[in-house]
């Protein structure tokens, strides 16, 4: 549970410290930019709210990480819980939408390509990672890692470090173990 200004406030912060160093070499961020909004026009300093962030590489990769929360208790409360995240890096379509986002409809000619990495909450609801694949692996088939608490900055620095040494697996610098 957080508030609304706690979490303005820690996305910014962190925001801030990454972009100038994700946008080394070229890089270029979908959208103009994070986007970082409250989403009710009746209560607009509380919950609901939406983060999206997103950015193409010049080598063709992307990464694109987003949240929802939704209001936890009455609205002056101000507190929201978070419902949903996806966070992606990997090849990006070659076609994007207005806003600059790597198109994601799997019914294009030809299809997106499959995410490197991929940690989501979907619309079923159960934390889960696609590696390389689109199959989805459950928190019994992932060790060292919790996905449910999965953090969007962390996963930016690993997409960071990946980046700066390609030796180093994201899955490893975020400490995703796979089992069988």
């Amino acid at each position: 549970m957080v508030t609304w200004t706690e979490y303005k406030r820690w996305f910014s912060e962190h925001y801030n410290h990454l972009v100038t160093d994700i946008l080394k070499d070229g890089a270029v961020e979908c959208n103009g930019g994070a986007s970082l909004k409250a989403t009710s026009p009746t209560f607009p300093n509380s919950a609901p709210w939406k983060s999206d962030w997103a950015v193409r590489f010049p080598d063709g990769k992307y990464f694109r990480v987003k949240e929802t929360y939704r209001r936890l208790k009455a609205p002056n409360a101000g507190l929201g819980i978070r419902n949903h995240f996806s966070f992606h890096y990997g090849t990006a379509h070659a076609e994007s939408d207005d806003k600059g986002f790597p198109k994601i409809d799997r019914n294009l000619i030809p299809p997106p390509p499959v995410a490197d990495l991929r940690i989501d909450i979907d619309q079923s609801l159960i934390p889960h990672i696609h590696v390389n694949s689109e199959e989805h692996l459950g928190q019994d088939r992932v060790e060292g890692f919790q996905i449910e608490d999965a953090d969007m900055f962390a996963f930016v620095e690993a997409v960071r470090d990946h980046r700066r040494d390609p030796q180093q697996s994201l899955i490893d610098l975020l400490g995703i173990r796979v089992l069988n």
